[in-house]
C-alpha cells in the first residue's frame, strides 16, 4: 500500500489497471526493473513520494526530478516503458497535464523518447555526459587536460552596476560604489554546463600589484541548490526549474584583502560532478566516535588474515 498526501493508493500496475490487488501475478509491464522490456512482469511498488507544496520547485518539476532519480537509480532502465501518464498522475496525486509536462521536459533532455502508438520509453542511449569538476582547481584547465573542448563565452557586459541584492552582504564592507558586470556561458564539447554572473569593482585604474597575473588571491565560497529561471533555462538549453548547483565565490588579494571579483556560477546539476579533496587525521573524520584508538602504552591489535 502506498500512502500519498493522506490518501492510500494500491500498488500501481502499468498498462492494466490503475490499481491492482497485491499479489496479482500478471501485469503487462512492471514499474522498474528489466522486466519492463519484455512487456510482462509482476506488479511492483514504487517507493513512496509526496509532493511538497512548500518547495520552491514547481509541482511538475518535482515529478520530473523524481522520475529522473528513478531512472538514474536504474529503477527504470534503458528501453523500459514508463507507466501511462494517467497511472503516474494517480500515483503522484497530480493532474495528467502536470505529469505530461514533466515527461515532455525529460524527453527534451534526451532521457525519455516517445514512440507513437506505443508509449513513452526510457531512452536506449542516455546521452547525459557528466563532467568531473574539482572545486580546488580552475575548471577549464581540468577539462582541457582531459581532452575536452572547454570555453567560456562572454554574453553580456555592462558598467556601473550594482551587485545582486542576494549577494550584497558579501561586499557591504568594501568601499566600492560601482561594479562591472559580466555574464558568461560555460561550455564543454559544445554542451552548456553553467552560467557565471560576475561583478568586478569598477575603478579608474586597475588593481596595481607587482605581478598582476601571478598575484596570490584567496577565494571563499558557498554552494546551494537553486532552480533554473526562464532566462537561465533558455541559455543552458534545459527545462525551466531544472536543478542547479549555485557556487558563490568571493575572491580577494591575499596581501591586502582587496576585492577582485564576486561570482556566482550556476552548474547544471545533472551535467557535472563537483569534487574536492582535503587532508585530515583519522580522528577528524565525521564518524570518528565509532572508532577505537589505542590508548597510551597500548599496542594496536593486528588483524588475522582469513584462511583461504
Amino acid at each position: 500500500m502506498i500512502r500519498l498526501e493522506g490518501r492510500s493508493l494500491q500498488p500501481l500496475c502499468v498498462n492494466q489497471e490503475r490499481r491492482c490487488p497485491s499479489g496479482e501475478a500478471t501485469a503487462r509491464t512492471r514499474i522498474g526493473g528489466g522486466a519492463g522490456r519484455s512487456g510482462k512482469g509482476y506488479c511492483q511498488n514504487m517507493d513512496s513520494f509526496s509532493i511538497d507544496p512548500e518547495s520552491p520547485l514547481s509541482t511538475w518539476g518535482q515529478v520530473q526530478r523524481d522520475l529522473q532519480r528513478r531512472i538514474e537509480a536504474e529503477e527504470f532502465q534503458p528501453g523500459d516503458r514508463l507507466p501511462s501518464e494517467t497511472d503516474l498522475a494517480a500515483y503522484y496525486g497530480v493532474s495528467r497535464m502536470t505529469v505530461h509536462r514533466a515527461v515532455q521536459s525529460l524527453a527534451r533532455l534526451g532521457v525519455l523518447e516517445s514512440k507513437r502508438g506505443s508509449g513513452i520509453y526510457v531512452a536506449s542511449r542516455l546521452d547525459q555526459a557528466r563532467y568531473d569538476v574539482n572545486l580546488l582547481r580552475p575548471w577549464r584547465e581540468q577539462l582541457l587536460a582531459g581532452g575536452h573542448v572547454a570555453r567560456s563565452r562572454l554574453l553580456e557586459r555592462s558598467r556601473e552596476c550594482q551587485v545582486h541584492d542576494s549577494l550584497a552582504y558579501l561586499v557591504e564592507n568594501d568601499s566600492v560604489e560601482q561594479f562591472t558586470f559580466g555574464l558568461h556561458l560555460q561550455e564543454v564539447d559544445g554542451t552548456p554546463i553553467a552560467i557565471t554572473n560576475s561583478w568586478v569593482p569598477s575603478r579608474e585604474q586597475e588593481i596595481v600589484v607587482e605581478q598582476p597575473a601571478s598575484a596570490l588571491a584567496i577565494a571563499v565560497g558557498t554552494i546551494q541548490i537553486s532552480y533554473a529561471t526562464r532566462s537561465q533555462a533558455h541559455l543552458l538549453g534545459i527545462p525551466r526549474d531544472t536543478a542547479l548547483l549555485a557556487l558563490v565565490t568571493c575572491s580577494r588579494l591575499r596581501e591586502t584583502g582587496e576585492l577582485i571579483e564576486l561570482a556566482r556560477t550556476s552548474w547544471v546539476a545533472n551535467r557535472v560532478r563537483l569534487k574536492y579533496g582535503r587532508s585530515l587525521t583519522v580522528g577528524q573524520i565525521d564518524m570518528s566516535e565509532l572508532l577505537r584508538f589505542p590508548q597510551a602504552g597500548e599496542t594496536a591489535p593486528t588483524r588475522k588474515r582469513p584462511r583461504p
